[in-house]
């Protein structure tokens, strides 16, 4: 019998031997007709080797996160790259856009820019009016629309993919009252408030305050995550002798730590954090920091790259865009 060959393939799909390569190991770059003819054909023809089992075009994601330096969002652009490098391979085309916090106008500009020659957006963003508008043309269009670690009221994403920000502040709220007995003031240092999750996990710690520790004083100190800033303010405030404890919903721990030190209030003034990183693990070690919340950046790029593209491929997702963020102590940080 007649051993079948590329060339063989390629005359009768009507191409060159470079495409059918290109198809049969799924390098892309071929249209899906193109690609559906050159298997049937290797198929008909009884090609001796493993065929794909269909023609899946790569798909375009945009990916839209903050220029933050902060570990969180270095950290999530990282995760972004190993997810696409582990789910989308031969799947998809990864994009990364950086842009400013408080850039909502050129955000909004690039979201429909992108909207126009990509099919899936996954986007961390402000709650301004330009991104919330940008945000439904492209759902409008048709284009799938994941929102990530804030959630944007008045649009209608595909899924949202983040913790409850809330639960997070209130968690904070209900854990100072288990442990401030002594009234006092506490210090809600926050990351600039035109970002809904500081806004979100600041309101759930003050009004789980109100709720059961009226003897506790929240004051609301917005440090912009810039480290001079969150210095003076605090600074200012442990002046004032008042203080029993601390939250920190940004970055700035290691600066809140050494403020603390300073005064002799380290391990005798509470303090809680947010995310597990070096910084926070040494300080919870050494007794500095009583809890940091997590909220896993990892999870997050995986979660929502899975669910685009189980949405883009009509798969049914293996689960939705809830995590659950976790408590880290002294006590399970490990060695």
């Amino acid at each position: 019998m007649k051993k079948i060959t590329l060339a063989e393939v390629a005359r009768r799909a009507g191409v060159g031997e470079a495409t059918v390569d290109r198809v049969l190991n799924e390098r892309g770059n071929v249209s899906p007709d193109t690609a559906e003819r050159v298997i049937r054909i290797a198929r008909e023809l009884g090609l001796k080797r493993v065929l794909p089992d269909e023609w899946r075009r790569l798909r375009h994601i945009e990916v839209f996160l903050s220029d933050s330096d902060t570990y969180f969002f270095k950290q999530l652009s990282k995760s972004f790259m190993q997810a696409a490098d582990t789910l989308g391979k031969r799947r998809l085309v990864l994009h990364r856009t950086f842009v400013g916090e408080r850039e909502p106008d050129l955000l909004a500009k690039k979201l429909g820019e992108a909207a126009a020659r990509r099919d899936g957006i996954i986007l961390f963003g402000s709650d301004h009016p330009a991104v919330v508008a940008a945000v439904n043309a492209a759902t409008d269009q048709g284009v799938p629309v994941i929102t990530l670690v804030t959630e944007l009221p008045g649009t209608a994403p595909l899924a949202h993919v983040g913790i409850d920000q809330y639960a997070a502040g209130r968690t904070a709220g209900w854990l100072l009252g288990q442990w401030c007995r002594d009234p006092g003031e506490v210090l809600v240092v926050c990351g600039p408030l035109e970002v809904l999750v500081h806004r979100e996990r600041m309101r759930g710690c003050r009004e789980r305050l109100a709720e059961s520790a009226p003897h506790l004083l929240p004051r609301v100190l917005e440090g912009r995550e810039q480290n001079d800033l969150i210095e003076f303010l605090v600074r200012e405030r442990l002046a004032e002798g008042r203080v029993v404890a601390v939250y920190n919903t940004g970055p700035g721990n290691g600066t809140i730590a050494r403020l603390l030190a300073r005064r002799d209030l380290a391990g005798r003034c509470v303090f809680i954090g947010h995310e597990r990183h070096a910084t926070t693990e040494s300080l919870l070690r050494r007794g500095l920091m009583q809890l940091t919340l997590d909220q896993n950046p990892r999870l997050h790029a995986f979660r929502a790259l899975e669910l685009l593209l189980c949405h883009l491929e009509q798969i049914a997702p293996a689960a939705g865009g809830r995590i659950d963020f976790s408590l880290f102590t002294p006590e399970n940080i490990g060695g």
